[in-house]
């Protein structure tokens, strides 16, 4: 798996694979059919597949990987070929694993405070917070645009699918105003 074209197709095919098993999960799931608690799962599946194969499909016709340039001793020419590399990353450095675990800490706090608090409060604080994670660290985070953001994204995300889709998702205090 030393060339790019290689792990592309092992990437796509992967991803195919789990569409596939994910797609053959959610059609187990009971609903009388239409929007129901299959539907998104089911979407998601195909969306699966689709993206594993055109995956594949990329990274078949992809040319193979040519072969390396011998590297120059002068510093001056390193960095004008590095300049006219377009496939070099930018800003590319060691991955962030804290933010990783951050992210998956969220989630986890985020299934836990949505049956007790209900959906729209429990996603606005996950929102706002995740939105805070991964705001660019060379800019200010602006506290309040997150905070409106969060608290609009999640009662509309609440409010389609309770009443657009006409599945029930946790109301916890808002249950008395519904």
């Amino acid at each position: 798996m030393a060339n790019s074209r290689t792990k592309g197709l092992v990437v796509g095919a992967a991803m195919l694979l789990t569409g596939l098993v994910y797609f053959l999960l959610a059609t187990r799931v009971p609903g009388p059919g239409g929007v129901d608690a299959g539907f998104f799962p089911t979407l998601l599946a195909v969306g699966m597949i689709l993206l594993g194969a055109i995956h594949m499909f990329q990274h078949r016709h992809h040319p193979a990987a040519a072969a390396p340039q011998p590297v120059s001793d002068d510093i001056v020419e390193q960095a004008r070929a590095a300049a006219d590399d377009e496939d070099a990353p930018v800003g590319e450095g060691a991955p962030d694993y804290l933010s990783v675990v951050l992210s998956l800490l969220l989630i986890g706090l985020f299934v836990l405070l949505m049956r007790p608090i209900g959906f729209v409060f429990a996603a606005a604080i996950y929102l706002f917070a995740q939105f805070a994670l991964l705001s660019p660290s060379d800019r200010p985070v602006p506290w309040l645009g997150l905070a409106v953001l969060a608290a609009v994204v999640s009662a509309a995300i609440f409010f389609l699918f309770r009443y657009g889709f006409s599945l029930m998702l946790p109301a916890g205090p808002l249950a008395p105003f519904l």
